[in-house]
């Protein structure tokens, strides 16, 4: 990834001999497998480390390191771990481990290196953030329906209100103040629907953002 990359540039350019060990077979690490491809072009990624290969860094890719122990065996006298940050979080909702559940990072992995997972016609995404951005669009371009559920309102999107724009001009149809409650499945392990609550908002919480609740429901 980046960090990796250039530790290996800048320790190679003060005379050390700098191998880098690489699980997935690209290198760049998430601005690679993270970052869509509309966003940054892979051609611009893959120039930027040909620069560093030919500064003398020798690039092991489909090279998972299992123990340091063993590369210290082979020789070498320092390690930099640079692992990164690719597994999502699962929301702790029931339902959330059906089939047909994704995570935002390896979704976003596995299409960048040409692999996307099955999806049905329609895709929902929860969250507002960029990278809930990121997929969504991701989504729409691999030609499906996508839509967007989160639990506040515009206002206290993450996401940059560009990225939610741009979403929504390319279709992605996003519904504020809908907070997902419970993925539904079809009693074979496999998901086939979201149930949601609508969400108005309340006192401001930790974060200086309005805490979303539950709509009290009208009458006496």
């Amino acid at each position: 990834g980046p960090c990796g990359l250039t530790a290996a540039r800048d320790l190679v350019q003060l005379g050390y001999p700098v191998t880098v060990f690489e699980a997935l077979p690209v290198a760049g690490g998430m601005l690679r497998v993270g970052v869509p491809e509309y966003r940054l072009p892979t051609a611009i990624i893959e120039r930027e480390v040909a620069d560093i290969i030919d500064l003398g860094v020798d690039l092991r890719l489909n090279s998972a390191v299992t123990s340091l122990d063993d590369l210290f065996t082979q020789g070498y006298s320092a390690v930099l771990i640079a692992v990164g940050a690719h597994e999502g979080i699962s929301l702790p909702i029931p339902g959330a481990n059906l089939e047909g559940v994704l995570l935002n990072t390896p979704f976003l992995r596995d299409v960048r290196l040409g692999r996307p997972p099955e999806l049905g016609r329609r895709v929902v995404v929860i969250g507002a953030g960029d990278v809930a951005m990121d997929c969504a669009r991701t989504a729409a371009r691999l030609g499906k329906e996508v839509q967007v559920h989160y639990r506040r309102s515009r206002a206290e999107a993450t996401a940059d209100p560009l990225e939610i724009q741009h979403a929504e001009e390319e279709g992605v149809m996003v519904h504020f103040l809908s907070n997902p409650i419970e993925i539904i499945g079809d009693g074979n392990g496999r998901m086939v629907g979201m149930r949601c609550l609508r969400m108005e908002l309340g006192e401001p919480d930790e974060s200086g953002r309005r805490r979303p609740v539950p709509v009290r429901p009208s009458g006496p």
